[in-house]
């Protein structure tokens, strides 16, 4: 029954799914036999997911300890990226799915490429999602990695995860988070036109890493004494306090990725296309169980290997 599961996983519903495998075998199941065997087989995969992560922070008895041999990375510069996305849950509303993007950062003649992508996902506290996140980047190699280049938006939670996970990391701060907020600062104050033009020009600077220049130019749009609205003011302070992060000219010279997409994909290839239909409410084990078996299956087939499907 695995193929009728691997039909579930993908199809946006367990009653499509199970028409489809039957028009395709000639062996009729139902739309609940297809679901049970979904809960099972993705149950299976929690467990070991949670063994795996709660393993990683245990402390050992004396007589137990054994050092482990961690993986060979895909390649020498490994980039990690966090998110959420937000899911329906049955009788508790809606939920933030926490999602784990971990790739290899390959060099090509048409600059940084992003491949070999795993997956790791759950509705969970912060805590337990930073275990899950260890443990993934544990299984991709990132501690035998010569750079581990972490790019996210700017969520405080996110950056305290990677400072605990990664002793040795490379914090960047989304390009396109970067440029949003000049968007709001123009946007205030400009017409269409001038505001186009301006952030062209303050994003500019920005690839050169003059942020410094950048919020001069934001003082002539504000005079000093002038007020400066809410949603100006939260821009720039986003701006300022991430300053450190935004040293875009190094990174490209380095060859790092500066975008977050690949995790944005992934809350929208392995949350919503299966998980966010119209009417669609699920109960928490399942969601685990169906996030598990998404992650497995959508992953790079080099990675996950004890997983099904691989």
């Amino acid at each position: 029954m695995e193929q009728a599961v691997r039909l579930a996983v993908e199809i946006p519903s367990h009653r499509r799914a199970a028409e489809a495998f039957s028009e395709l075998t000639g062996v009729a199941i139902s739309k609940s036999t297809l679901k049970r065997l979904c809960d099972e087989a993705g149950g299976r995969l929690v467990a070991q997911e949670a063994a795996q992560a709660q393993a990683m922070d245990a402390v050992p008895k004396q007589d137990e300890v054994v050092w482990r041999q961690a993986p060979k990375p895909a390649s020498e510069v490994m980039s990690v990226s966090a998110d959420g996305v937000m899911l329906h849950v049955r009788n508790e509303g809606w939920k933030e799915v926490k999602v784990a993007s971990i790739s290899a950062v390959e060099q090509t003649s048409e600059g940084v490429t992003l491949t070999q992508h795993s997956y790791r996902a759950g509705l969970w506290e912060a805590a337990v999602y930073g275990r899950h996140l260890w443990a993934e980047a544990y299984c991709r190699g990132l501690e035998r990695a010569q750079q581990v280049v972490c790019v996210n938006d700017g969520a405080a939670w996110i950056w305290a995860l990677m400072f605990i996970c990664f002793a040795r990391r490379v914090e960047v701060l989304d390009w396109w988070h970067a440029v949003q907020r000049l968007w709001t600062i123009a946007n205030t104050c400009l017409t269409p036109d001038a505001a186009k033009a301006w952030v062209t020009a303050q994003q500019l600077r920005l690839a050169h890493t003059h942020l410094r220049h950048v919020m001069r130019q934001v003082r002539l749009l504000y005079p000093r004494g002038s007020p400066l609205p809410d949603s100006v003011r939260q821009a720039c302070a986003y701006l300022f306090n991430n300053r450190h992060r935004m040293r875009y000219r190094f990174f490209r010279q380095a060859g790092f990725p500066i975008g977050s997409g690949s995790v944005e994909s992934a809350c929208k290839v392995v949350v919503q296309q299966r998980m966010k239909q119209a009417g669609m409410r699920w109960s928490r084990p399942g969601a685990q169980a169906m996030l598990a078996l998404r992650c497995s299956l959508l992953s790079h087939p080099s990675h996950h290997a004890w997983l099904p499907f691989h």
